[in-house]
């Protein structure tokens, strides 16, 4: 069972048909490891507790931190080498600039509930960061004046952006956050998963790279899906 979490352009889900790159790699992981995909959709919190509880197999978009690797483990072969840069949108034609951190200070930033940013931000209390549910309600408030800068990883920023038609309303910042986390590698349950299963979904997530396999699905679900230029650095 897949514990799924939406994560907007990557898992995504409408009136029950689950979507976005991400699940389709799970899907064909599945496939090529001969098992057969269901998918229980839950918040991040619950869906780390299924996987904790045994109540779910696997996930995928979900850091590997020394707490979660007690109950998880992760594949060795990364579905994505690294996680695109934290960067800012501000409203185009504003006079919000960010050039460095510096120039954080004064802002009000608005930032997903629950989500994980690099660790200067993480670790920041003085940063003025306004938690909503979902990035699309940042980039509203955005436009409306109600804050001055969205956080975002850079892939996720340009697919919401084109979702909103807001192309013409927000911007980029200069200023960017090299992601400082590992290779992002799907989690299985230590609990659910037995070491037969493991090495199925080792060699199939192996496989899946080596051909190839991988790199379409991001070209078909995400560079295409949401008309991104290939070859940026978006998804590497």
């Amino acid at each position: 069972m897949l514990a799924f979490n939406r994560i907007l352009p990557w898992s995504t889900e409408n009136d029950g048909v689950y979507g976005g790159a991400y699940t389709e790699v799970m899907r064909e992981l599945a496939r090529r490891s001969g098992m057969t995909l269901q998918i229980k959709p839950c918040p991040l919190r619950r869906c780390l507790f299924m996987l904790e509880q045994g109540d779910a197999d696997v996930m995928i978009g979900v850091r590997e931190t020394p707490r979660r690797s007690a109950y998880l483990q992760f594949l060795q072969t990364p579905y994505r080498e690294h996680s695109a840069d934290r960067v800012f949108y501000v409203r185009k034609g504003g006079n919000i600039v960010i050039n460095e951190y510096a120039d954080l200070a004064p802002l009000r930033i608005g930032v997903k509930f629950g989500a994980e940013h690099v660790r200067r931000i993480e670790h920041d209390c003085n940063l003025r960061k306004e938690a909503v549910k979902d990035m699309e309600a940042n980039f509203q408030k955005l436009a409306l004046g109600r804050i001055d800068a969205v956080l975002i990883p850079e892939d996720q920023g340009e697919a919401v952006v084109a979702e909103l038609h807001m192309e013409d309303q927000v911007e980029k910042a200069a200023y960017r956050m090299v992601d400082d986390g590992p290779p992002r590698a799907v989690a299985v349950s230590r609990k659910a998963v037995s070491p037969e299963r493991l090495a199925a979904l080792e060699s199939a997530m192996r496989d899946m790279q080596k051909s190839g396999a991988i790199a379409a699905i991001y070209k078909r679900y995400y560079y295409d899906a949401y008309h991104i230029a290939p070859g940026s650095m978006l998804v590497r």
